[in-house]
């Protein structure tokens, strides 16, 4: 890539210098398809003709020329991919040497999953396919060099990934159900990543403008480089950055963009892939083996409107039904869009992830960059099992555990610090098992309750006044609480607070079973 910005940096030279490029080439002991082979980047440079070019060119001054001369030592470089050399094919390093300078990777794919969104073992069977005389040693070489290709995606000045894949790709049992069972919930993972736009062109949506292919758009940081698109053959490539042609490429990605279904839609799209191809229990397989009933209700208190940003989402998965109630500290419309993003990420990996605390870890990879100074994010994961319920406290309150009119405060339950706060590269909290039973409740809320005070100004213990006000229906239950709380504050809650109650119910025992049905549905009521 440094050879192209080198060679477009000469040209400018030339060109303001008002030589023609056989001219350059004859001051230079050269020809003129030298001089453009170097000024499009495609050969390496000596460093005496390009200091012979800049005295032609009348550069005096030597930083520019020291600044120019150190361009041209550091393209003469190999890139870390010339190790893989035995596995990677002339046309395909300056593929990678263009991809590592990107800003702006867009790409469309009909056959596979495309190679910087595979998982190992989907890469392993794409290698195999296309090398079928490779020893195992040529394959994980190539497998690595895939792997070490995606590492930019994550690392620092990560270009942005924009996506679409056929729906074709997704049907095709690469490596088998398995390989494609972890390739498509890396898919859905992968969507919570904010750099990266995953699309998928349905079939139902007919023919489009794609006609000719799979193809890639590369965009770069540099004003002064065009793109360029990266068309692969069997036995070659071939690279197009005339803009002609690349603004033909453009439009039509951009078409492709339009007439696929949108990126919210994606992980939802994926998961019914998973269901109906690839044999994953869905929410509603698991849950309809059971016959009883999980009501939520929920509420929003109102507090000052300087502080924004209370969230709640609760959805069936395949490993329970999986709640989400926490808050954004902070002001104005950053905390919003933060609990936005909270919401969003929730919501793509619940079904994907199978522990808390790996949930947790994800949402806080995306929201720990984009949150302000003064903001964090406090919240409570659950997953709802038939008879208990797995909990992960990051800075919000404890939920409170109504039983048998009375209230557990679970204090053994411990509060880990704020998402945003987390240090990852020790220890993770584990998850707390709190065993439920037949009428249970949990009480989750994102502020600590303020205590209420009689006459004599003593407040009695949480538990005693939530007791006092449960009722038979969590519904009346929820709107004692909240007007419990709504009597007792004094000039306005000072943050905003939102209550959500989850009641079990588990039917008697079914004729010919050994246990009670339970089911589990969700009623949410805002």
């Amino acid at each position: 890539m440094l050879r192209i910005i080198l060679g477009a940096q000469l040209r400018r030279l030339r060109e303001a210098s008002g030589l023609s490029r056989h001219e350059a080439g004859d001051r230079i002991r050269s020809s003129e398809s030298k001089i453009s082979r170097l000024e499009l980047g495609r050969v390496s440079f000596k460093e005496r003709d390009v200091a012979d070019l800049l005295t032609l060119y009348g550069v005096a001054d030597q930083v520019e020329r020291d600044t120019i001369l150190e361009k041209a030592r550091e393209a003469n470089t190999p890139g870390w991919w010339h190790r893989y050399h035995d596995v990677l094919p002339n046309w395909f390093q300056t593929y990678v040497g263009l991809e590592e300078s990107t800003s702006l990777i867009r790409t469309y794919e009909i056959q596979f999953v495309p190679g910087l969104l595979q998982t190992p073992d989907y890469a392993r069977a794409v290698i195999r396919l296309g090398n079928p005389n490779a020893s195992p040693t040529e394959i994980e070489h190539r497998v690595e060099l895939r792997l070490r290709r995606q590492k930019r995606l994550s690392g620092p000045d990560a270009p942005r990934l924009w996506a679409v894949i056929d729906e074709t790709a997704l049907r095709r049992p690469l490596g088998g159900p398995e390989t494609m069972r972890g390739q498509l919930e890396h898919l859905i993972a992968m969507c919570a990543r904010p750099n990266t736009t995953i699309q998928i062109m349905p079939f139902r949506f007919g023919g489009h403008v794609a006609e000719g292919g799979a193809f890639t758009l590369l965009r770069f940081p540099e004003p002064e480089v065009p793109d360029v698109v990266y068309l692969e053959n069997l036995t070659g490539a071939l690279y197009l950055d005339k803009p002609e042609e690349t603004e033909s490429y453009l439009s039509t990605i951009e078409r492709l963009c339009v007439d696929s279904a949108t990126p919210e839609f994606t992980p939802e799209i994926l998961l019914d892939f998973l269901r109906k191809y690839y044999r994953t229990p869905t929410a509603t397989m698991t849950f309809a083996q059971h016959g009883g009933t999980v009501r939520t209700q929920s509420c929003r208190l109102p507090a000052a409107p300087r502080t924004k940003g209370d969230f709640h989402a609760i959805l069936p998965t395949p490993f329970g039904t999986r709640i989400l109630i926490g808050n954004v500290l902070g002001t104005g419309e950053s905390a919003q869009e933060a609990a936005a993003a909270a919401l969003g990420n929730f919501r793509q990996l619940a079904s994907n992830e199978s522990t808390l605390p790996g949930l947790a870890e994800r949402m806080h990879s995306v929201l720990a960059p984009m949150l302000q100074d003064d903001e964090f994010v406090t919240a409570v994961l659950l997953t709802l099992r038939e008879d208990t319920a797995e909990i992960v406290c990051c800075g919000n309150p404890r939920p409170l555990l109504i039983r048998e009119g009375g209230v557990l405060s679970l204090e053994a339950l411990p509060c880990y610090p704020p998402l945003t706060l987390l240090d990852f590269g020790d220890q993770w909290c584990e998850t707390t098992t709190v065993p439920l039973r037949h009428n249970d409740r949990l009480l989750l809320h994102t502020h600590d309750l303020m205590p209420a005070r009689d006459e004599r100004g003593h407040a009695p213990p949480l538990a005693e006044r939530t007791a006092a006000l449960c009722a038979g229906d969590p519904a009346l239950t929820l709107e004692s609480i909240q007007a419990d709380l709504l009597d007792h504050v004094v000039g306005g809650l000072g943050l905003p607070m939102t209550l959500l109650l989850t009641h079990l119910e588990r039917h008697t025992r079914q004729p010919g079973t050994d246990q009670a049905a339970v089911q589990w549905t969700m009623q949410p009521n805002d």
